[in-house]
């Protein structure tokens, strides 16, 4: 009888043990940080990516500008937007597909529900006649067909430096109004100033 008792007491022991080792575990196991909680709760956001994104807009069946950018995310939420990453280079044309102007940026977002394009970091635009815009940001208003720069601009013309803030400008960038001007230099070749 007691070759009986001893294995029987030794199962209890490890199955005691086996139980206190996997209450441990699932103990241990259930330990979750706030933003793992939270992120359940979170509303489903489906992303698309790609790599090496071209975008071709239109209106009117005419073909009005290409945007490049190495790297782009479309998200599905609430606000569907979609972000250009890595560097963004667009081309704005005219009605014979030539390019107008050149614009790029840092990186870009366009909203979905009301077509508002915005490029950040470092914006820079020259047109066809060597005009340069340099801002920090810069965003297009569908309503007005208009690109508005909220923020600080420097102009670089062929006779002029202009610093401003503020700046409405066409499409193609073949026109534009600087809303506050604070510095303007007019630059001439010492040529064309009058002698003694």
């Amino acid at each position: 009888m007691k070759r009986s008792i001893i294995p029987v007491m030794r199962r209890a022991k490890c199955i005691g043990l086996c139980g206190v080792g996997f209450l441990f575990l699932l103990h241990t196991g259930c330990v979750n940080k706030l933003e793992d909680i939270h992120a359940l709760h979170a509303p489903f956001t489906n992303v698309e990516s790609a790599d090496s994104v071209r975008i071709l807009y239109s209106q009117g069946g005419k073909v009005r500008a290409e945007i490049l950018a190495p790297y782009l995310k479309h998200f599905q939420t609430d606000t569907p937007r979609v972000i250009m990453y890595g560097g963004v280079v667009a081309h704005f044309f005219d009605d014979s597909l030539r390019v107008q102007s050149t614009l790029t940026a840092g990186e870009g977002v366009l909203y979905e529900e009301n077509n508002r394009i915005t490029v950040e970091n470092h914006v820079v635009v020259m047109n066809v006649q060597g005009e340069r815009l340099e801002c920090d940001s810069l965003y297009w208003d569908p309503r007005r067909q208009l690109f508005v720069a909220p923020g600080q601009v420097k102009i670089t013309t062929a006779s002029q430096l202009i610093y401003g803030k503020g700046l409405e400008a066409s499409a193609d960038f073949t026109t534009y109004k600087v809303l506050e001007v604070e510095n303007s230099q007019i630059m001439v070749n010492k040529s064309e100033l009058p002698g003694p």
